[in-house]
Order: structure tokens, then C-alpha cells, then sequence
């Protein structure tokens, strides 16, 4: 499918037509002309480095998804995303070109903050609209070259988080599962408990020492030899 029938599919995904997802559009569609279309026999996981409305538009056009769990999001702050195929590894980069469409020029900041914090009088408000429909026009109809920067990279193919069983936090209660328990002094806690146990951050020294970071379940047994042991998959943390 080209790029015009796939973008209102991605508009009524996210639920509005922006630059951010007309950029993520492209990305996906970057991917996809190289490497296929996410299906049965054609398996791609997407790894994002940016929390943004793109990635709608890659789970929508390249069928990498947050519930298949392969579409990872790392909160880089970057228009960066790789793709693999996972049948023979071929894999591209898709990144933002600097200086072009893709960000926001200076005067579109300062319409935006104003349009965001309730300050901006009618005539900014409509520029700024003005402004950002431009900007998706050309997004979508740029040549490649001029929006995306697309490299083949030789990375190895990142591993899909598997679903695990779930056991009780023993601090809050709620199940969590047994691939992000922490055994924080024998207690298995989950992220967030862990966290609190650290007074809300983690010592330099995570992962080292007697609190058994690195997700080795000793206390009920989950040890690394465990068949239910799981370190964090690649890519987890958002």
C-alpha cells in the first residue's frame, strides 16, 4: 500500500492529523519498503528512541506493536527508529534529518507554548494551525532524502520480551511479573515499591551487592538457573 492510503489510517489511530505522526508515517514507511510489512513469515521488531506521536504511525504502518511487544520504546529523545527483520537480520535506521520538516522551526515554538499554556489571541492560534498543516504537506510529499536519513545497520536482532508468570509485590500487593520483581533485601518488590525502597532513586551501585539486583529471584527460589528467571528484555524501561 503507498503512503497515501496508509496516512488516514494512521490519523484516525492517533486521533488527529500532526507532524508527528505524518514523520512517523514516513519513518514506517522508510522501513517497510526495505524490509516488508510486520506478518506471519515476515516478523520485524522496531526499537523507538523517542516518546512521540510517531510511534502511532510505525504501529499502524510497519504492524510493530506495543502489545505484540515488538515495538520497544527507549525514551531517548530522538526521531531515531531501527527495524529488523527477524528472518535473515536485515535491518535499517530511520532518523530525522537535521534542519529539515521533522522539527519545529523557531517561530512554530513560539506559537506553540503560547497555544499550549492558553495565551496565544486568535490570530496566533490560526497561524499556528496554518503553519503545522504546511508543514504535514510537506512532510508527506518531500523526497525521502530530504526528511529521513536511512542506514543499514548489522546489529544483532534485539530479543522480544516473552509474557512470564506474575506473583504478588510483597510490598503493595499487586501481581506483578516475575521478569521485573527485584529481590531488594529478600523481599521481592515491584519497580515502583523497589524504587520507594531506595528513598525514589537507585544508588550508583544497582545491581550489585546484597540486594541481588538483576532479577535473580532467590527468594522464592527464582534463581538465574530458574526456568521462570528473567532478565529485563532488550530494550524494557519505558
Amino acid at each position: 500500500m503507498t503512503l497515501t492510503q496508509t496516512h488516514p489510517d494512521v490519523v484516525r489511530f492517533h486521533g488527529h492529523e500532526c507532524p508527528g505522526a505524518s514523520l512517523g508515517a514516513r519513518i514506517a514507511d522508510a522501513a517497510v519498503r526495505r524490509l516488508g510489512r510486520h506478518a506471519p513469515g515476515n516478523e520485524l521488531i522496531a526499537i523507538g528512541e523517542i516518546d512521540s506521536c510517531a510511534l502511532d504511525a510505525v504501529q499502524v504502518i510497519a504492524g510493530c506493536t506495543f502489545g505484540k511487544r515488538n515495538l520497544v520504546h527507549r525514551d531517548h529523545g530522538k526521531n531515531v527508529f531501527t527495524f529488523w527483520r527477524k528472518a535473515d537480520g536485515a535491518a535499517v535506521r530511520v532518523s530525522a534529518r537535521p534542519g529539515s520538516d521533522a522539527y519545529r522551526d523557531e517561530r512554530t515554538w513560539e506559537l506553540a507554548e503560547k497555544v499550549e499554556a492558553g495565551t496565544a489571541d486568535d490570530a496566533e492560534k490560526a497561524l499556528f494551525a496554518r503553519l503545522q498543516a504546511q508543514r504535514i504537506e510537506r512532510i508527506l510529499t518531500v523526497d525521502e532524502d530530504a526528511l529521513l536519513l536511512v542506514e543499514d545497520v548489522d546489529d544483532a536482532v534485539p530479543s522480544v520480551k516473552s509474557l512470564r508468570p506474575h506473583e504478588a509485590c510483597e510490598e503493595c500487593g499487586d501481581q506483578t511479573s516475575v521478569s521485573v520483581l527485584h529481590n531488594h533485601r529478600g523481599r521481592m518488590l515491584c519497580p515502583p515499591c523497589h524504587l520507594g525502597a531506595h528513598g525514589g532513586e537507585l544508588p550508583a551501585d544497582h545491581g550489585h551487592g546484597h540486594h541481588g539486583h538483576g532479577h535473580g529471584h532467590g527468594h522464592h527460589g527464582h534463581d538465574h538457573s530458574h526456568p521462570r528467571a528473567h532478565a529485563h528484555a532488550h530494550g524494557h524501561g519505558s
